[in-house]
């Protein structure tokens, strides 16, 4: 799975990562990577949970799907774009498996509708339930 884990693998790699002898996981710039990576995981988390919720009892069954959808697959984008980043040049080699994971990820966009067409469906809905 993409998202298991993902701060913890990217914050191991920077710690082990150097740039002007120290792990680059010590520069603050990196530590925000890790902490604006890390947030994505847990909100996307907290959406997919109310989704559910949502789902299941029959409250919402279109709009926080998409909405959910949406996030999460660009969500999962930037968390593969700063895994990447913070790897330097290494993330770009077929070896190293973030690269993968940032191939991948390109895809999910697609699955179950792309970003533009789950944008279509959550603001079709909110005009309807606002015209409603």
């Amino acid at each position: 799975m993409v998202h298991s884990a993902p701060a913890s693998r990217v914050a191991s790699s920077a710690r082990r990562r150097c740039g002007r002898s120290r792990g680059i996981g010590d520069f603050q710039l990196v530590q925000a990577m890790l902490a604006d990576l890390q947030t994505g995981v847990f909100a996307g988390r907290a959406m997919v949970r109310e989704t559910a919720r949502a789902y299941v009892s029959g409250e919402d069954r279109r709009i926080a799907p998409s909405a959910t959808k949406l996030f999460c697959t660009e969500m999962v984008g930037t968390v593969a774009g700063l895994a990447v980043q913070v790897h330097g040049g290494a993330g770009h080699m077929r070896e190293i498996p973030v690269e993968r994971i940032y191939r991948d990820v390109r895809l999910l966009r697609l699955y179950e509708g792309t970003s533009e067409i789950q944008r279509l469906i959550i603001g079709g809905g909110l005009v309807r339930a606002a015209s409603a």
